[in-house]
């Protein structure tokens, strides 16, 4: 029998009392064919061929039934460009590889859990979408830009992976519904020299894309000398809003950085012990089983101490941090085989008392950067408040014999940059 049967029904009709085969119904498309029994099944072959087409193109985009949130249904259609952007989404989000739409793993469990339809998507499709989808959202943000009255701007360079520098400009502005909202606006790769042309130049490109440039309040840089440079350019481009009184701002968690790595500077040698300690406790894997062993049977909870950074000051802080609570099970197992290795003690008593004190001074100014880091809620009237307790700080401890010296390096760094009181600061507190 012929395989046109498999997706046809064969109609019969009585002719002198006997049935006779006249046609042909598709069981696809219900289409009635002449299909008597003298004649061939070449045209229900050829017509088989076509409507199996056409279902598998339907079953791409089949129509499926969804409950809404509130019980209702509505009709959803898999749409395969969809999915790519959606993908590229994911993929963007997680960081993830460019060819992990393709990937097996991933194809095999789309398929089996989710959509048997899934197709595989290549590295270079999935690039392509990555260019569509930044367009699609950029466009997006510049329509939404346009409701906003003001925005303030904040810039810094980073360095990637690649080894590649770039500059980020971020918008931060109070929407409609008074939320706080913020936008990265662009990604500028620096590939010359960090001077204030080049700053200058990439900020404004940014900034023009968006449509802006008569609607910035303010610019928060950190304290290079480019930046400042950079901002006789700026100001000139963006000081149509409210003009350059409170246009350019400092970082002020960048200021507060520069204040206690001038005082870490004299600080060095009384912590320099406990770098030591970490260091010599990371650099065997038996050492560390050894102390958390040392841990369990002391009835401690056992922890790994990370090495405090230069380039972080709150590192050492933290560093202090975690150190401080194991005083009597990380000084005794140093000691015990510091000793036995080098001959020589490496934590004493007077150690713990320093960093006892260096921990309690520098907790204040810890929090306060952990404060105007906020990135939900708006850190300008905050400012005057965490300026007077830093300044009543240092003034607690200026007379301190251990950090007499610090307190000196670190209040002329404060009063370098905060002796007057910038403006924006003064009405956002009122």
């Amino acid at each position: 029998m012929s395989k046109a049967w498999d997706d046809f029904k064969p109609l019969f009709k009585n002719v002198d009392g006997k049935e006779v085969r006249y046609g042909a119904e598709c069981i696809h498309c219900k289409h009635v064919l002449t299909a008597a029994s003298s004649g061939g099944t070449g045209h229900l072959l050829r017509h088989r061929k076509t409507c199996l087409g056409k279902v598998e193109q339907s079953a791409r985009t089949q129509t499926l039934l969804k409950f809404n949130r509130d019980g209702s249904i509505h009709s959803w259609v898999y749409n395969a460009e969809f999915a790519r952007l959606e993908l590229v989404d994911l993929i963007v989000t997680e960081d993830l590889p460019l060819g992990f739409g393709n990937s097996k793993a991933f194809v095999r469990y789309i398929k089996r859990a989710h959509n048997p339809r899934y197709e595989g998507v290549s590295r270079q499709t999935t690039t392509k979408d990555c260019a569509k989808l930044f367009d699609m959202r950029r466009i997006k943000l510049s329509e939404y830009l346009q409701s906003v009255s003001s925005v303030a701007l904040t810039s810094d360079i980073w360095s990637g992976n690649a080894k590649e520098d770039y500059l980020s400009v971020v918008a931060h502005f109070v929407n409609a519904d008074w939320e706080l909202e913020k936008r990265v606006l662009g990604m500028r790769l620096i590939d010359e020299k960090h001077s204030s042309p080049n700053i200058a130049d990439r900020i404004i490109s940014v900034i023009e894309e968006y449509g802006l440039c008569a609607k910035v309040f303010s610019i928060s840089l950190d304290n290079a000398s480019s930046n400042t440079n950079a901002m006789r350019t700026l100001t000139l481009k963006f000081s149509a809003y409210i003009g350059p009184l409170l246009l350019h701002h400092r970082c002020a968690c960048h200021i507060i950085n520069l204040i206690i790595k001038a005082g870490l500077t004299h600080l060095k040698p009384h912590v320099e012990s406990f770098r030591a300690a970490v260091s010599f406790l990371n650099s065997s894997n038996q050492r560390i089983a050894a102390y958390k062993s040392y841990c369990i049977a002391m009835g401690v909870r056992p922890r790994k101490f990370c090495f405090d950074m230069d380039v972080r000051w709150n590192s050492t802080y933290l560093m202090l941090k975690h150190l401080l609570p194991y005083e009597s099970t990380f000084s005794v197992f140093i000691q015990t085989h510091y000793q036995q290795l080098h001959g020589k003690q490496l934590l004493q008593e007077k150690d713990w008392y320093v960093a006892n004190k260096v921990f309690e001074f520098l907790e204040n100014f810890y929090e306060a950067t952990n404060i105007l880091s906020g990135v939900y809620y708006p850190t300008a009237p905050l400012m005057l408040h965490q300026l007077i307790e830093m300044a009543s700080y240092l003034a607690k401890y200026e007379n301190d014999n251990l950090l007499r010296e610090v307190v000196a390096l670190m209040k002329d760094k404060f009063l370098k940059y905060w002796k007057d009181i910038p403006f924006l600061y003064s009405f956002a507190f009122v």
